[in-house]
């Protein structure tokens, strides 16, 4: 009886492990039997042992992840080759899908690879496999895996994932504990320009309804009185206001957060970026370039703010550097408390601090990103919520007393009453300590 050809093979270099692991995955969970040698376990029960006869017998498609690294390699260039080898006796022109994985120019891919039309998985993955998903559809490629999602899920723990005991979980939210009771309405001795009132808005926390009036929390800085010669002229409750000089109360009160987080960034020396719209961590801004921050349990942690790492290229690899940029914002849906959501980004620039192009920024974010998972993003939140605040835990902004808006710099938290086994999934690469107890010493290798 011949074997039925119902398997995806997936070809690839072990530099792309991390994408093949998760289109493999992803594969099975849609029902797709795939021949991947890291996990058997997606093949489902018929699985050839042997490369060459998964390839000859049980391949409906071959899957070639093009990169640098498997344009230089042996054995992915053999099993490409077999591929198209087998196509052209099956009469199959696609036999083999290639997927362009790291934004491979021309010039870059094989010569006899250079003709076939390839799925492009930059700058997105998630793009990338909604066309390959749609490919394999048109070709009806057989779904032999009614079981598939269990096994993907299987595939990454081993024994039970859930245990049963608490957890605590620490969210990226803070609550804003107080919000001065007064929106305070000043006006300047005349008019402002257009660039005038932008630089007003940049060094205080206020919203402009017209060129004659502003409305804060606070006063104004000294200097911005001086200049222009504020004057208060009104205090308005606003939560007996529906809305204040034609701007709904809430949007105002929002806007007005913005404002102070801003300004909070920028007293602890963070640099705004006006056209990317991000705050950013400067080079030489904290010593070593490390936040500290501490635990709920008093353990001191520490994690490096701005980093240098190697991206590699096919000239040997270019060094970038990398910045955590964070941002707040104001969680819809919530009036009185409010709840600020904290974002951490990644700012981009090349060693001299050149900001990098889009496409460059998304290859560098995942080859940076690509092991920071919860722990490592949790560690940045906390770091940079205590960064900002004052020895209390507690984030102020305004002058003391009844201007004074206060953030918890603890974020919300709930306890679980079961926990994910975190610990059966192993650590991909040692050579990244993203984070570290007292003592212990940072080693940013490069990737």
């Amino acid at each position: 009886m011949t074997p039925k050809r119902d398997h995806l093979f997936i070809s690839y270099a072990t530099e792309q492990s991390f994408l093949s692991d998760w289109l493999a995955r992803r594969l099975a969970a849609e029902g797709y039997a795939v021949w991947y040698d890291r996990l058997k376990l997606l093949g489902g029960e018929n699985w050839p042992n042997d490369i060459d006869k998964a390839i000859d017998e049980r391949t409906f498609r071959m899957i070639a992840l093009l990169s640098r690294a498997s344009m230089q390699k042996p054995n992915p260039q053999g099993e490409w080759l077999k591929g198209r080898a087998i196509g052209n006796k099956l009469g199959i022109n696609d036999f083999v899908i290639p997927l362009n994985v790291e934004g491979l120019t021309p010039d870059e891919i094989t010569w006899n690879y250079q003709p076939i039309t390839y799925i492009p998985f930059t700058p997105s993955w998630h793009e990338g496999l909604a066309s390959l998903l749609a490919k394999l559809e048109s070709i009806n490629a057989p779904r032999t895996l009614p079981n598939g999602p269990l096994l993907a899920v299987r595939s990454m723990v081993q024994g039970a994932a859930v245990h049963n005991e608490p957890e605590q979980l620490i969210s990226n939210c803070f609550e804003v504990e107080l919000v001065p009771r007064f929106i305070r309405q000043y006006r300047p001795i005349s008019d402002l320009s257009a660039k005038d009132a932008w630089a007003v808005r940049r060094a205080w926390a206020s919203r402009m309804p017209s060129t004659s009036q502003f409305l804060a929390f606070h006063d104004p800085p000294a200097e911005l009185s001086d200049r222009y010669g504020f004057q208060l002229v009104d205090l308005i409750d606003w939560r007996k206001s529906s809305s204040i000089h034609g701007i709904k109360t809430r949007d105002l009160i929002v806007s007005l957060l913005h404002g102070c987080m801003d300004q909070a960034l920028k007293s602890k020396g963070m640099v705004y970026r006006a056209d990317k719209r991000q705050w950013y961590l400067p080079h030489g801004l904290l010593r070593n370039n490390t936040v500290s921050f501490r635990l709920s349990d008093g353990t001191s942690r520490r994690f490096l703010g701005l980093g240098e790492r190697k991206f590699p290229t096919k000239d040997g690899g270019e060094v970038y550097r990398y910045h955590l940029s964070p941002s707040f914002s104001v969680l819809q849906d919530h009036t009185d408390p409010f709840v600020l959501f904290l974002r951490n980004r990644i700012y981009f620039t090349d060693t001299k601090g050149v900001p990098l192009s889009e496409q460059k920024t998304t290859s560098r974010r995942k080859h940076l990103c690509r092991f920071w998972f919860n722990k490592e993003w949790s560690a940045r939140t906390l770091g940079i919520a205590q960064l900002l605040a004052d020895e209390d835990m507690k984030i102020r902004v305004g002058p003391h007393g009844d201007q004074q808006l206060i953030i918890n710099a603890w974020p919300i938290t709930l306890n679980a009453p079961i926990r994910i086994r975190d610990e059966l999934v192993a650590i991909p690469d040692k050579t990244h300590p993203l984070w570290h107890e007292d003592g212990e010493e940072l080693n940013e290798a490069e990737g």
